[in-house]
C-alpha cells in the first residue's frame, strides 16, 4: 500500500485525467445540443466528476484522520457530508462538503501542531542537557 498523500496525489491524477477528457467532449453551447439532451448528459457526467473529486479528497482526509486520532464528524449531520446520487443505490459512499473539509482540516491541524510542539518541548530539553553536560566535561577536563 502506497504512503497516503502518494496514493491521493495518483488518485488526483487519474481524476484530472478523467476531468480533461470530459472536459474535451463538451458539447457546442447551441440549442441543438440542449434539445438533444447532450448538454444535460453532460452536466451530470461533470456533476459526478465533482463528487468523485470530492469523494477522493474525503478519503485522504480520512485516512490522515484514522492515523492521528482525530475523530470525523458524523456522516448523518448534513453540514458535514454528502451523498454521490446514484440514484438511491445503498452503496452511495459520503464526501464532505466544503463546511465538513473546513471543520476536518482545522481537526487535523490543531492535533498536528500539538504534537509538535510536545517534540519541541522535549527536543529543548535534550539540547539543555548535552549542553549542560558537555559544559560540565570541558570544565573539569581542563
Amino acid at each position: 500500500m502506497l504512503p497516503n498523500y502518494v496514493q491521493y496525489r495518483v488518485e488526483l491524477f487519474k481524476y484530472r485525467r478523467d476531468a480533461n477528457a470530459l472536459r474535451k467532449s463538451e458539447p457546442p453551447d447551441s440549442e441543438q445540443s440542449y434539445e438533444s439532451g447532450e448538454m444535460a448528459e453532460y452536466v451530470r457526467r461533470w456533476e459526478l466528476s465533482e463528487q468523485w473529486r470530492a469523494s477522493i479528497q474525503t478519503s485522504y482526509y480520512r485516512r490522515k484522520a484514522e492515523s492521528l486520532l482525530v475523530q470525523m464528524p458524523d456522516e448523518l449531520d448534513s453540514t458535514m457530508f454528502s451523498r454521490v446520487d446514484w440514484n438511491d443505490h445503498p452503496d452511495e459512499p459520503y464526501y464532505l462538503t466544503p463546511l465538513g473539509l473546513r471543520t476536518v482540516r482545522d481537526l487535523i491541524r490543531a492535533e498536528q501542531k500539538q504534537r509538535r510542539e510536545s517534540v519541541g518541548y522535549w527536543f529543548g530539553i535534550a539540547v539543555g542537557l548535552i549542553g549542560a553536560v558537555t559544559g560540565l566535561v570541558s570544565a573539569f577536563k581542563s
